[in-house]
């Protein structure tokens, strides 16, 4: 299977979001009838932070969570994995889901069990902020490098450096099912914890 490329432009603030290339998360893995129009856009402010921003064509989307670590995969939700040493064996790596109320749960591990929440501290740091419109709704996401390097110390993050990503759209309850990847994941059954099928992403 040919891998999912994605280049993370080089910006100076975080207003030049919208000049990076768009990533459409349009991979509908396990069928559906409903499917969001969702894309997204990320980039990299050196020795800052990433920035995330991510839009769904979807009116009035479900969004009954309100608190951080709540399931907000059960509402409408929008999501970005990350892993920073895709080269080691069993790597690491970060979850961001966020429904449309700007409920956020962020985790870290190295498998889709026995994850570990961020400090309430840290999610504060990831400035996660939600906007509704009259036919979509959009999240962004701020990652910044200090998180990173607590996690990945012996990784550098600077033009040329490489790691692995993948962004979902997701409601895994009953009404308006769906899972959506950017990056194909060939397996039977929905999951999103596969880091193995995670798109190959360059920073320019």
């Amino acid at each position: 299977m040919t891998p999912t490329i994605y280049n993370v432009s080089t910006i100076h603030s975080v207003d030049d979001i919208f000049c990076c290339s768009t990533f459409a998360v349009d991979q509908f893995n396990w069928g559906g009838d409903y499917r969001p129009v969702t894309s997204g856009r990320l980039g990299f402010l050196p020795d800052t932070a990433f920035v995330l921003e991510m839009t769904c064509q979807e009116s009035d989307p479900c969004r009954i969570y309100r608190q951080d670590n709540d399931p907000v995969y059960l509402d409408s939700a929008m999501e970005a994995f990350f892993c920073f040493a895709p080269e080691e064996k069993d790597p690491c790596y970060l979850n961001f889901e966020m429904n449309a109320n700007g409920a956020m749960l962020a985790c870290y591990g190295r498998s889709r069990q026995n994850r570990s929440p961020f400090s309430e501290q840290v999610r504060q740091d990831l400035l996660c902020e939600a906007n509704i419109l009259e036919n979509c709704w959009s999240v962004r996401l701020t990652l910044p490098l200090t998180l990173v390097r607590s996690l990945y110390p012996k990784v550098t993050l600077d033009c040329g450096s490489h790691f692995t990503c993948n962004f979902y759209k997701i409601k895994e309850s009953k009404d308006l099912t769906h899972f959506a990847s950017f990056a194909p994941i060939p397996v039977p059954e929905p999951n999103f914890h596969l880091p193995e099928y995670f798109a190959q992403a360059s920073i320019l």
